[in-house]
Protein backbone atom coordinates (compact mmCIF):
# COMPACT_ATOMS: atom_id res chain seq x y z
CA UNK A 1 0.00 0.00 0.00
CA UNK A 2 1.31 3.40 -0.97
CA UNK A 3 0.34 6.31 1.27
CA UNK A 4 0.85 9.87 0.03
CA UNK A 5 2.45 11.93 2.78
CA UNK A 6 2.29 15.38 1.23
CA UNK A 7 2.23 17.08 -2.12
CA UNK A 8 4.82 18.55 -4.38
CA UNK A 9 4.02 22.09 -3.26
CA UNK A 10 5.14 21.52 0.32
CA UNK A 11 7.96 23.88 1.14
CA UNK A 12 8.65 22.97 4.73
CA UNK A 13 9.95 25.06 7.51
CA UNK A 14 11.85 27.66 5.49
CA UNK A 15 11.80 30.55 7.95
CA UNK A 16 12.90 34.04 6.99
CA UNK A 17 15.77 35.24 9.12
CA UNK A 18 15.63 38.84 7.89
CA UNK A 19 13.68 40.18 10.87
CA UNK A 20 16.09 38.93 13.49
CA UNK A 21 19.53 38.84 11.94
CA UNK A 22 21.33 42.09 12.61
CA UNK A 23 24.75 43.38 11.63
CA UNK A 24 25.21 40.45 9.22
CA UNK A 25 24.68 40.46 5.50
CA UNK A 26 21.98 38.10 4.27
CA UNK A 27 24.29 37.18 1.42
CA UNK A 28 27.03 36.12 3.84
CA UNK A 29 28.06 32.50 3.37
CA UNK A 30 28.25 30.17 6.36
CA UNK A 31 29.77 26.76 7.02
CA UNK A 32 26.43 24.99 7.49
CA UNK A 33 23.55 24.19 5.14
CA UNK A 34 20.91 24.35 7.87
CA UNK A 35 20.69 24.93 11.61
CA UNK A 36 17.54 22.85 12.20
CA UNK A 37 19.27 19.57 12.95
CA UNK A 38 17.93 18.33 16.26
CA UNK A 39 19.56 16.56 19.23
CA UNK A 40 21.58 13.55 17.99
CA UNK A 41 20.77 14.48 14.41
CA UNK A 42 23.09 11.96 12.73
CA UNK A 43 25.31 9.04 13.70
CA UNK A 44 27.44 6.36 12.12
CA UNK A 45 25.06 3.66 13.39
CA UNK A 46 22.14 4.82 11.26
CA UNK A 47 23.71 4.97 7.81
CA UNK A 48 24.20 6.06 5.10
CA UNK A 49 23.50 9.62 6.18
CA UNK A 50 24.12 10.91 2.64
CA UNK A 51 24.55 9.63 -0.90
CA UNK A 52 25.95 11.14 -4.10
CA UNK A 53 23.90 10.46 -7.24
CA UNK A 54 24.32 12.03 -10.70
CA UNK A 55 25.95 15.22 -9.51
CA UNK A 56 23.92 15.77 -6.33
CA UNK A 57 24.50 14.80 -2.70
CA UNK A 58 21.31 13.96 -0.80
CA UNK A 59 21.44 14.26 2.99
CA UNK A 60 18.99 12.86 5.57
CA UNK A 61 18.99 13.84 9.23
CA UNK A 62 16.85 14.19 12.34
CA UNK A 63 15.20 17.60 12.46
CA UNK A 64 12.92 19.37 14.95
CA UNK A 65 11.00 17.01 17.23
CA UNK A 66 12.76 13.94 15.75
CA UNK A 67 11.12 14.28 12.33
CA UNK A 68 12.98 13.17 9.19
CA UNK A 69 14.40 15.94 6.98
CA UNK A 70 16.27 15.94 3.67
CA UNK A 71 18.53 18.48 2.00
CA UNK A 72 20.40 18.33 -1.33
CA UNK A 73 23.52 19.93 -2.80
CA UNK A 74 24.08 20.13 -6.57
CA UNK A 75 27.82 19.93 -7.20
CA UNK A 76 27.46 21.29 -10.74
CA UNK A 77 25.42 24.40 -10.01
CA UNK A 78 26.78 24.67 -6.42
CA UNK A 79 23.24 25.30 -5.19
CA UNK A 80 21.46 23.93 -2.13
CA UNK A 81 17.84 22.73 -2.02
CA UNK A 82 15.83 22.28 1.16
CA UNK A 83 15.62 21.32 3.90
CA UNK A 84 12.24 19.64 3.43
CA UNK A 85 10.28 17.58 5.88
CA UNK A 86 10.17 14.03 4.57
CA UNK A 87 8.11 12.45 7.34
CA UNK A 88 6.75 12.95 10.83
CA UNK A 89 8.30 10.74 13.48
CA UNK A 90 5.98 8.42 15.40
CA UNK A 91 8.10 9.28 18.46
CA UNK A 92 7.63 13.04 18.16
CA UNK A 93 6.32 14.90 21.20
CA UNK A 94 3.38 17.29 21.41
CA UNK A 95 5.90 20.05 22.00
CA UNK A 96 9.53 20.26 20.93
CA UNK A 97 11.62 19.07 23.91
CA UNK A 98 14.27 21.31 25.43
CA UNK A 99 15.97 18.55 27.44
CA UNK A 100 17.87 15.88 25.47
CA UNK A 101 16.82 13.27 28.04
CA UNK A 102 13.28 13.74 26.69
CA UNK A 103 14.39 12.87 23.15
CA UNK A 104 14.67 9.20 22.17
CA UNK A 105 17.14 9.79 19.28
CA UNK A 106 16.90 6.23 17.94
CA UNK A 107 14.58 7.02 15.03
CA UNK A 108 16.90 9.17 12.91
CA UNK A 109 16.80 8.27 9.20
CA UNK A 110 19.06 6.06 7.13
CA UNK A 111 18.85 6.56 3.37
CA UNK A 112 19.79 5.26 -0.06
CA UNK A 113 19.18 6.31 -3.68
CA UNK A 114 17.92 3.53 -5.94
CA UNK A 115 19.03 2.87 -9.53
CA UNK A 116 16.26 5.11 -10.93
CA UNK A 117 17.09 8.04 -8.67
CA UNK A 118 14.33 7.71 -6.08
CA UNK A 119 15.47 8.58 -2.55
CA UNK A 120 14.50 6.14 0.21
CA UNK A 121 14.44 6.76 3.98
CA UNK A 122 13.69 4.45 6.90
CA UNK A 123 13.14 6.10 10.28
CA UNK A 124 10.85 6.49 13.28
CA UNK A 125 11.33 3.62 15.74
CA UNK A 126 13.18 2.49 18.82
CA UNK A 127 11.97 -1.05 18.57
CA UNK A 128 8.37 -0.38 17.60
CA UNK A 129 5.41 0.23 19.89
CA UNK A 130 3.83 -2.70 21.73
CA UNK A 131 0.40 -1.51 20.55
CA UNK A 132 1.30 -2.98 17.15
CA UNK A 133 1.51 -6.42 18.74
CA UNK A 134 4.52 -8.60 19.48
CA UNK A 135 7.24 -10.12 17.39
CA UNK A 136 9.30 -13.26 17.89
CA UNK A 137 12.53 -11.52 16.85
CA UNK A 138 12.56 -9.02 19.67
CA UNK A 139 11.04 -6.98 22.44
CA UNK A 140 8.85 -4.03 21.38
CA UNK A 141 9.84 -0.53 22.38
CA UNK A 142 8.68 2.79 20.93
CA UNK A 143 7.54 4.21 17.63
CA UNK A 144 7.07 2.52 14.27
CA UNK A 145 9.68 1.84 11.59
CA UNK A 146 8.55 3.64 8.44
CA UNK A 147 9.85 3.39 4.86
CA UNK A 148 9.24 6.39 2.62
CA UNK A 149 10.41 7.17 -0.92
CA UNK A 150 10.50 10.37 -2.92
CA UNK A 151 7.47 10.74 -5.18
CA UNK A 152 9.72 11.68 -8.10
CA UNK A 153 13.35 10.79 -8.98
CA UNK A 154 15.96 13.19 -7.60
CA UNK A 155 13.22 15.30 -5.99
CA UNK A 156 13.13 15.86 -2.22
CA UNK A 157 9.96 17.98 -2.05
CA UNK A 158 7.32 15.22 -1.77
CA UNK A 159 7.25 11.73 -0.34
CA UNK A 160 5.11 8.58 -0.20
CA UNK A 161 5.08 5.73 2.29
CA UNK A 162 5.76 2.15 1.25
CA UNK A 163 4.35 -0.32 3.75
CA UNK A 164 6.80 -3.09 2.85
CA UNK A 165 9.13 -3.59 5.84
CA UNK A 166 8.72 -4.66 9.45
CA UNK A 167 7.44 -1.93 11.75
CA UNK A 168 9.69 -3.23 14.54
CA UNK A 169 13.28 -2.02 14.44
CA UNK A 170 15.98 0.53 15.13
CA UNK A 171 19.57 1.34 14.05
CA UNK A 172 18.61 1.09 10.38
CA UNK A 173 21.50 0.54 7.95
CA UNK A 174 21.25 0.26 4.16
CA UNK A 175 23.83 -1.64 2.10
CA UNK A 176 23.47 -1.39 -1.69
CA UNK A 177 25.39 -3.71 -4.00
CA UNK A 178 26.73 -2.73 -7.42
CA UNK A 179 23.84 -4.56 -9.11
CA UNK A 180 21.26 -2.50 -7.22
CA UNK A 181 20.28 -5.16 -4.69
CA UNK A 182 19.58 -3.52 -1.34
CA UNK A 183 19.89 -4.98 2.16
CA UNK A 184 18.25 -3.23 5.11
CA UNK A 185 19.93 -4.26 8.38
CA UNK A 186 18.55 -3.34 11.79
CA UNK A 187 17.97 -4.50 15.35
CA UNK A 188 14.47 -5.89 15.32
CA UNK A 189 13.26 -4.30 18.55
CA UNK A 190 14.57 -2.75 21.73
CA UNK A 191 17.66 -4.14 23.51
CA UNK A 192 16.46 -7.74 23.75
CA UNK A 193 16.10 -8.42 20.05
CA UNK A 194 17.76 -10.19 17.14
CA UNK A 195 19.75 -8.30 14.54
CA UNK A 196 18.15 -9.01 11.17
CA UNK A 197 18.01 -7.95 7.55
CA UNK A 198 15.46 -7.65 4.77
CA UNK A 199 16.47 -7.83 1.11
CA UNK A 200 15.13 -6.03 -1.96
CA UNK A 201 15.92 -6.81 -5.61
CA UNK A 202 13.49 -4.26 -7.11
CA UNK A 203 14.83 -0.90 -5.94
CA UNK A 204 13.19 -1.13 -2.53
CA UNK A 205 9.64 -1.46 -3.84
CA UNK A 206 9.32 -4.82 -2.08
CA UNK A 207 11.41 -6.47 0.63
CA UNK A 208 11.73 -10.16 1.44
CA UNK A 209 10.78 -11.37 4.93
CA UNK A 210 13.01 -10.79 7.94
CA UNK A 211 16.12 -12.99 8.26
CA UNK A 212 17.84 -13.23 11.65
CA UNK A 213 21.65 -12.91 11.95
CA UNK A 214 22.54 -12.38 15.64
CA UNK A 215 20.32 -14.03 18.22
CA UNK A 216 19.12 -12.62 21.52
CA UNK A 217 18.33 -15.06 24.31
CA UNK A 218 18.16 -15.47 28.07
CA UNK A 219 21.49 -16.40 29.65
CA UNK A 220 22.09 -18.84 32.48
CA UNK A 221 21.44 -15.87 34.72
CA UNK A 222 17.75 -15.32 33.97
CA UNK A 223 17.92 -11.59 34.72
CA UNK A 224 20.40 -11.05 31.85
CA UNK A 225 19.84 -11.52 28.12
CA UNK A 226 22.37 -11.65 25.30
CA UNK A 227 22.13 -8.64 23.02
CA UNK A 228 24.27 -6.95 20.36
CA UNK A 229 25.28 -3.73 18.63
CA UNK A 230 26.34 -4.24 15.00
CA UNK A 231 27.59 -2.23 12.03
CA UNK A 232 27.25 -3.38 8.39
CA UNK A 233 28.81 -2.08 5.18
CA UNK A 234 29.56 -3.16 1.63
CA UNK A 235 32.75 -5.20 1.29
CA UNK A 236 34.66 -6.15 -1.83
CA UNK A 237 32.46 -7.40 -4.67
CA UNK A 238 29.22 -8.98 -3.55
CA UNK A 239 30.09 -9.14 0.12
CA UNK A 240 28.95 -7.33 3.25
CA UNK A 241 31.12 -6.84 6.32
CA UNK A 242 29.75 -6.93 9.88
CA UNK A 243 31.54 -5.79 13.01
CA UNK A 244 29.76 -6.06 16.35
CA UNK A 245 30.01 -5.99 20.13
CA UNK A 246 28.20 -7.90 22.87
CA UNK A 247 25.71 -6.31 25.28
CA UNK A 248 24.64 -8.24 28.41
CA UNK A 249 21.20 -6.71 28.89
CA UNK A 250 20.31 -6.90 32.59
CA UNK A 251 16.94 -6.32 34.20
CA UNK A 252 16.37 -3.00 35.91
CA UNK A 253 17.70 -1.54 38.13
CA UNK A 254 21.03 -3.16 37.19
CA UNK A 255 20.72 -2.47 33.49
CA UNK A 256 23.64 -0.56 31.99
CA UNK A 257 24.87 0.34 28.54
CA UNK A 258 27.87 -1.96 28.93
CA UNK A 259 29.19 -3.49 25.70
CA UNK A 260 32.08 -5.93 25.50
CA UNK A 261 34.34 -7.90 23.16
CA UNK A 262 34.82 -7.33 19.43
CA UNK A 263 33.61 -9.54 16.56
CA UNK A 264 33.71 -9.73 12.76
CA UNK A 265 32.10 -11.78 9.99
CA UNK A 266 31.20 -11.40 6.32
CA UNK A 267 28.17 -12.12 4.14
CA UNK A 268 28.57 -13.77 0.72
CA UNK A 269 25.67 -12.18 -1.17
CA UNK A 270 25.69 -14.83 -3.87
CA UNK A 271 23.81 -17.10 -1.49
CA UNK A 272 23.42 -14.81 1.56
CA UNK A 273 25.55 -17.09 3.70
CA UNK A 274 27.93 -15.83 6.38
CA UNK A 275 31.65 -16.63 6.78
CA UNK A 276 34.03 -15.83 9.58
CA UNK A 277 37.27 -14.07 8.72
CA UNK A 278 38.97 -17.41 8.01
CA UNK A 279 36.30 -18.22 5.40
CA UNK A 280 34.46 -20.86 7.46
CA UNK A 281 30.69 -20.90 6.90
CA UNK A 282 28.65 -19.79 9.89
CA UNK A 283 25.34 -21.10 11.18
CA UNK A 284 22.92 -18.20 11.65
CA UNK A 285 21.51 -16.74 13.73
CA UNK A 286 24.66 -16.75 15.83
CA UNK A 287 24.29 -17.25 19.56
CA UNK A 288 26.72 -15.62 21.99
CA UNK A 289 28.52 -18.94 22.55
CA UNK A 290 28.81 -19.62 18.82
CA UNK A 291 30.01 -16.08 18.10
CA UNK A 292 32.66 -16.35 20.84
CA UNK A 293 33.98 -19.53 19.29
CA UNK A 294 33.89 -18.50 15.62
CA UNK A 295 33.87 -14.73 15.10
CA UNK A 296 35.60 -13.21 18.13
CA UNK A 297 38.42 -10.76 17.43
CA UNK A 298 39.21 -9.87 21.03
CA UNK A 299 37.80 -10.81 24.43
CA UNK A 300 37.74 -7.58 26.42
CA UNK A 301 37.03 -8.93 29.91
CA UNK A 302 35.60 -6.13 32.05
CA UNK A 303 36.81 -3.44 29.65
CA UNK A 304 33.92 -1.89 27.76
CA UNK A 305 33.92 -1.64 23.97
CA UNK A 306 31.76 -0.07 21.30
CA UNK A 307 31.33 -0.46 17.57
CA UNK A 308 33.25 1.67 15.09
CA UNK A 309 33.49 1.42 11.31
CA UNK A 310 34.79 -1.33 9.00
CA UNK A 311 36.09 -0.94 5.43
CA UNK A 312 38.16 -3.27 3.22
CA UNK A 313 41.32 -3.28 1.11
CA UNK A 314 42.00 -4.51 -2.43
CA UNK A 315 42.29 -8.08 -1.14
CA UNK A 316 38.89 -7.89 0.50
CA UNK A 317 40.44 -7.90 3.98
CA UNK A 318 38.75 -5.80 6.71
CA UNK A 319 40.26 -2.68 8.27
CA UNK A 320 38.28 -1.56 11.31
CA UNK A 321 38.25 0.28 14.58
CA UNK A 322 36.41 -0.17 17.85
CA UNK A 323 36.23 1.96 20.97
CA UNK A 324 37.75 0.53 24.15
CA UNK A 325 37.62 1.65 27.76
CA UNK A 326 36.83 5.36 28.10
CA UNK A 327 36.48 6.04 24.39
CA UNK A 328 39.96 4.95 23.31
CA UNK A 329 39.84 4.41 19.54
CA UNK A 330 41.75 1.26 18.54
CA UNK A 331 42.45 0.05 15.00
CA UNK A 332 43.03 -3.45 13.61
CA UNK A 333 43.20 -5.12 10.22
CA UNK A 334 43.19 -8.66 8.89
CA UNK A 335 46.42 -9.67 7.12
CA UNK A 336 45.09 -12.83 5.52
CA UNK A 337 46.31 -15.04 8.36
CA UNK A 338 45.79 -13.03 11.55
CA UNK A 339 44.47 -9.82 13.07
CA UNK A 340 47.10 -7.16 13.70
CA UNK A 341 47.58 -6.02 17.27
CA UNK A 342 45.06 -3.35 18.31
CA UNK A 343 46.77 0.07 18.24
CA UNK A 344 45.60 3.43 19.56
CA UNK A 345 45.14 5.94 16.74
CA UNK A 346 45.28 9.17 18.75
CA UNK A 347 46.40 10.00 22.29
CA UNK A 348 43.12 11.47 23.53
CA UNK A 349 40.57 8.89 22.47
CA UNK A 350 38.48 9.91 19.51
CA UNK A 351 35.01 10.50 18.18
CA UNK A 352 32.94 9.40 15.23
CA UNK A 353 34.26 9.19 11.69
CA UNK A 354 35.10 6.80 8.87
CA UNK A 355 37.89 4.93 7.11
CA UNK A 356 39.51 5.15 3.66
CA UNK A 357 41.78 2.21 2.81
CA UNK A 358 44.39 3.21 0.21
CA UNK A 359 46.32 -0.08 0.24
CA UNK A 360 46.77 -3.10 2.50
CA UNK A 361 49.36 -1.14 4.49
CA UNK A 362 48.14 2.45 4.11
CA UNK A 363 44.91 3.62 5.73
CA UNK A 364 43.39 7.01 6.57
CA UNK A 365 40.80 7.76 9.23
CA UNK A 366 38.67 10.90 9.12
CA UNK A 367 37.73 11.49 12.77
CA UNK A 368 36.51 13.86 15.43
CA UNK A 369 39.18 14.50 18.07
CA UNK A 370 39.54 16.75 21.10
CA UNK A 371 43.11 18.06 21.29
CA UNK A 372 42.35 20.58 24.06
CA UNK A 373 39.60 21.74 26.40
CA UNK A 374 36.68 23.37 24.56
CA UNK A 375 38.25 22.37 21.25
CA UNK A 376 37.14 19.76 18.75
CA UNK A 377 38.52 18.96 15.32
CA UNK A 378 37.55 17.02 12.25
CA UNK A 379 40.73 15.80 10.64
CA UNK A 380 42.83 13.02 9.14
CA UNK A 381 44.95 10.37 10.83
CA UNK A 382 47.17 8.11 8.71
CA UNK A 383 49.18 4.90 8.94
CA UNK A 384 51.54 3.51 6.31
CA UNK A 385 52.65 0.44 8.30
CA UNK A 386 49.37 -1.46 8.78
CA UNK A 387 48.43 0.48 11.88
CA UNK A 388 51.60 0.09 13.93
CA UNK A 389 52.08 3.86 14.04
CA UNK A 390 49.80 6.80 13.31
CA UNK A 391 50.44 10.40 12.31
CA UNK A 392 48.10 13.36 12.41
CA UNK A 393 47.28 14.84 9.03
CA UNK A 394 45.39 17.93 7.93
CA UNK A 395 42.59 19.38 10.01
CA UNK A 396 39.45 20.13 8.01
CA UNK A 397 37.38 21.91 10.65
CA UNK A 398 37.94 23.24 14.18
CA UNK A 399 35.51 24.36 16.88
CA UNK A 400 36.97 26.29 19.80
CA UNK A 401 33.95 27.33 21.89
CA UNK A 402 31.71 25.72 24.47
CA UNK A 403 29.68 24.05 21.72
CA UNK A 404 32.65 21.88 20.72
CA UNK A 405 31.50 18.85 22.71
CA UNK A 406 28.47 18.58 20.42
CA UNK A 407 30.41 17.63 17.26
CA UNK A 408 29.24 14.43 15.52
CA UNK A 409 29.58 12.87 12.06
CA UNK A 410 27.75 10.41 9.90
CA UNK A 411 29.60 8.00 7.65
CA UNK A 412 31.31 9.14 4.44
CA UNK A 413 28.97 10.25 1.67
CA UNK A 414 28.00 7.10 -0.21
CA UNK A 415 29.35 6.85 -3.80
CA UNK A 416 31.21 10.16 -3.74
CA UNK A 417 34.33 9.61 -5.82
CA UNK A 418 36.57 12.21 -4.21
CA UNK A 419 38.11 11.94 -0.78
CA UNK A 420 36.52 12.63 2.52
CA UNK A 421 33.07 14.14 2.01
CA UNK A 422 31.16 13.69 5.26
CA UNK A 423 28.20 15.25 7.10
CA UNK A 424 28.93 17.03 10.36
CA UNK A 425 26.55 18.03 13.17
CA UNK A 426 27.43 20.81 15.64
CA UNK A 427 25.57 22.34 18.56
CA UNK A 428 24.10 25.78 17.97
CA UNK A 429 24.42 26.60 21.68
CA UNK A 430 24.04 25.08 25.14
CA UNK A 431 20.56 26.52 25.55
CA UNK A 432 18.73 24.38 22.99
CA UNK A 433 18.91 21.10 21.11
CA UNK A 434 19.27 22.47 17.59
CA UNK A 435 22.30 21.59 15.49
CA UNK A 436 24.15 23.20 12.61
CA UNK A 437 24.49 20.65 9.80
CA UNK A 438 27.51 20.87 7.49
CA UNK A 439 28.72 19.02 4.42
CA UNK A 440 32.50 18.74 4.74
CA UNK A 441 35.01 18.10 1.95
CA UNK A 442 38.78 18.02 1.81
CA UNK A 443 38.87 21.82 1.70
CA UNK A 444 36.40 22.33 4.53
CA UNK A 445 32.69 23.09 4.60
CA UNK A 446 30.53 23.51 1.51
CA UNK A 447 29.22 27.04 1.99
CA UNK A 448 25.62 28.28 1.86
CA UNK A 449 24.16 31.82 2.05
CA UNK A 450 23.10 32.69 5.58
CA UNK A 451 19.55 33.60 4.57
CA UNK A 452 19.12 30.06 3.17
CA UNK A 453 20.90 28.24 5.98
CA UNK A 454 19.17 29.99 8.90
CA UNK A 455 16.00 28.04 9.71
CA UNK A 456 15.43 28.41 13.45
CA UNK A 457 15.67 32.08 14.33
CA UNK A 458 11.93 32.59 14.69
CA UNK A 459 11.52 29.34 16.59
CA UNK A 460 14.30 30.26 19.02
CA UNK A 461 12.79 33.70 19.50
CA UNK A 462 9.43 32.14 20.33
CA UNK A 463 11.03 29.63 22.66
CA UNK A 464 12.83 32.45 24.43
CA UNK A 465 9.61 34.36 24.94
CA UNK A 466 7.97 31.47 26.80
CA UNK A 467 8.81 29.61 30.01
CA UNK A 468 10.76 26.37 29.62
CA UNK A 469 8.56 23.37 28.80
CA UNK A 470 5.69 25.72 27.87
CA UNK A 471 6.69 26.22 24.25
CA UNK A 472 4.87 24.01 21.76
CA UNK A 473 5.12 23.58 18.02
CA UNK A 474 3.30 26.75 17.00
CA UNK A 475 3.63 29.40 14.35
CA UNK A 476 5.66 28.51 11.29
CA UNK A 477 6.19 24.90 12.36
CA UNK A 478 2.48 24.35 12.94
CA UNK A 479 1.59 26.05 9.66
CA UNK A 480 4.05 23.92 7.73
CA UNK A 481 2.80 20.71 9.27
CA UNK A 482 -0.82 21.61 8.58
CA UNK A 483 -0.05 21.17 4.89
CA UNK A 484 0.69 17.49 5.43
CA UNK A 485 -2.52 15.58 4.79
CA UNK A 486 -1.87 12.36 6.70
CA UNK A 487 -5.43 11.53 7.78
CA UNK A 488 -6.87 12.14 4.32
CA UNK A 489 -4.12 11.27 1.85
CA UNK A 490 -4.31 12.03 -1.83
CA UNK A 491 -6.07 9.32 -3.88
Amino acid sequence: MIKFIHNRLLILFVLSASAVITNRSLSESVDYFTDNGFANAISTLQHPTAEFFKGTTYIAYQGPNQDAYVCAYNHVTQNWTGPFLAGLSPMRAKSIPIDNSKVDNHGKPAMFVDTKGYIHLVYGAHGGSAIMGSDSFGTPGKGKMIHIVSKYPQDITSWVELDNISHFGTYTQFVKLDNGTVYLFYRHGSHRSDWVYQKSTDDGRTFAPVVSILKHKVTKKSSVQDSWYAWFAKGKGDTISAEYVYHPCADAPKHSNGRFNTYYMRMDCKDDSWDNVQGVKMITPLTKEYADKNTLIEYSGKTKTNHGVCRYDENGYPHLYFFHGKGQLEYQQWTGTAWTKATTVMPSGGGSGDIIVDSPTSTRLLLISSPAKNTAELGWWKTTDSGLTWSKGSVIYTVTDDASDGLETGTLVQNYTQDGMIVLSQRVSKTNLFRKMSLMGVNGAVKRPLNEASQITEILKEMGDLPENAWSAKGKMKAAQSKINVDNPEP
